[in-house]
């Protein structure tokens, strides 16, 4: 089967779909027009008849004439055929007189043949007919009337209508309709690939813009220059390479960075292997001491990259409701065990039900109070709290270093750090801040170099 383009499939269906209409309204039209002229030629010859009859009794009861043939002629000579139209006056089963109007009916050897065979089959009846007959000059539609008028005699009255010269008008008519039919759809098919064609160029454009991408480039965008469904579909189209965009260069960076990351405690632990003293027992163990730090290292820094890669997955979080006040108990318990070194405090504890994931909250949680922990001097005191409006606020707040503003945004990447003395890969923050979008919020920030940070996760409250 040849396959067609939409431009094709399109212009094809709007053509079948014209011509199946012009088709049934020619169709209808010369059906209607046929029957219209059918009926006029019977109701013309109906009146004929009529009023030869009432004529042709009306003379002969003046008694103006003495013989048929004289009749015939008076009542013959008064009657005006149409342009299509012949009469011939029978006397006996002879044909005497004839007007033939637009029609000669005598010039038409086989119908006066004819005519003369049904002139003698209804001699001595009363009742005429009408019929049509073909002949190899034409078809006729005729009504022949057997006449007797008392001592005048016995003849015949015939009136034809030539129907193929009746239908001629028509035909030309047709003929015509068939021309313009067929120039309008040579123009309805210029006009209908020339529109077909313009209102699918985004599609084209669709087609060529996505061929043009490839693994290392998707810059290439669609024009949008409409406001249909079209346009919008560029526009979904547009939004979806950025989203893929963005994908690919998040997957780039994240693979340059854990590359980095990862290199530097394999470059550690082989600089130590290289340099050990295989003799010295304290040495061995010191390396070996080292190489598993590294390796732990390593290991939960491959934890934490799968698990921001999972934050990209809708199922990510699974929200449920869970009741505050016993929740925050639970994080102020957990995050005791952190830091002996430090004072702990839970700041606001509140009664109310709450939809999250209880799980992921409390990895949240613990990790902002790790980095408190991590980043505040011992002694010093790290508070957490809860709080509930439209929104719920949970928050860690330590009397640490601080971050400087221009270092706000960095520490949220991946791998961003806001001191590169401390120890950690740079995964905690960017973990808890994917958390929170999850759950369709966000982390704040308050923080006062050497004063310390508030790090609190904002997100809707929904009622349940």
């Amino acid at each position: 089967m040849p396959r067609w383009s939409v431009r094709t499939r399109i212009v094809t269906a709007v053509l079948l779909l014209t011509v199946a209409t012009l088709v049934a309204v020619g169709i209808t039209f010369y059906t209607v027009q046929r029957n219209h002229i059918d009926d006029r030629i019977n109701q013309q010859l109906q009146i004929a008849m009529e009023e030869f009859s009432a004529e042709a009794t009306e003379t002969y009861e003046a008694g103006t004439f003495d013989n048929l043939s004289d009749l015939m002629q008076d009542v013959l000579s008064h009657r005006v055929p149409e342009d299509s139209e012949g009469m011939v006056g029978y006397v006996g089963a002879r044909p005497e007189w004839t007007q033939p109007g637009g029609l000669d009916m005598v010039a038409d050897k086989e119908l006066m043949q004819i005519l003369a065979e049904r002139v003698q089959a209804l001699h001595g009846q009363e009742q005429g007919e009408t019929r049509t007959v073909e002949t190899s000059t034409s078809t006729y539609r005729y009504s022949l009337m057997p006449i007797t008028l008392g001592d005048l005699g016995e003849g015949a009255y015939a009136v034809a209508y030539d129907v193929d010269a009746e239908m001629a008008q028509l035909t030309d008519t047709f003929r015509i309709y068939v021309i313009a039919a067929l120039i309008c759809i040579a123009v309805l098919f210029a006009a209908s690939w020339v529109i077909a064609g313009e209102l699918l160029r985004p599609i084209r454009e669709l087609r060529e813009t996505a061929s043009q991408i490839n693994e290392t480039d998707l810059n290439a965008r669609l024009e949008v220059d409409t406001k249909d469904d079209l346009g919008d579909m560029a526009i979904t189209f547009n939004s979806m390479l950025d989203r893929i965009q963005k994908t690919f260069d998040s997957q780039l960076q994240l693979l340059d960075d854990a590359g980095h990351e990862i290199r530097t405690p394999i470059t550690i632990v082989r600089g130590h292997l290289e340099l050990m003293d295989i003799d010295d027992p304290d040495d061995v163990s010191a390396v070996r001491t080292l190489a598993m730090h590294e390796l732990d290292r390593m290991h939960r820094l491959a934890d934490d990259l799968v698990l921001l890669a999972k934050a990209e997955r809708p199922d990510f979080v699974t929200k449920h409701p869970v009741d505050a006040g016993p929740f925050i108990d639970h994080i102020y318990e957990l995050v005791q065990q952190i830091s002996a070194n430090h004072s702990w405090q839970l700041q606001s504890r509140i009664e109310a039900i709450i939809a999250i994931d209880e799980q992921r909250m409390t990895q949240a949680m613990i990790q902002l109070a790790a980095n408190a922990a991590k980043f505040s001097p011992e002694g010093t005191l790290i508070s957490i709290g809860l709080s509930v409006d439209r929104e719920v606020k949970m928050w860690v707040k330590d009397r640490g270093i601080g971050v400087s503003s221009e270092r706000r945004a960095e520490i949220f990447e991946r791998f961003g750090r806001a001191n590169t003395t401390v120890e950690g890969a740079g995964l905690g923050l960017p973990i808890v801040a994917a958390i929170a979008a999850a759950h369709g919020g966000r982390v704040d920030l308050d923080s006062t170099p050497g004063h310390g940070s508030t790090f609190k996760i904002v997100f809707p409250h929904e009622e349940i």
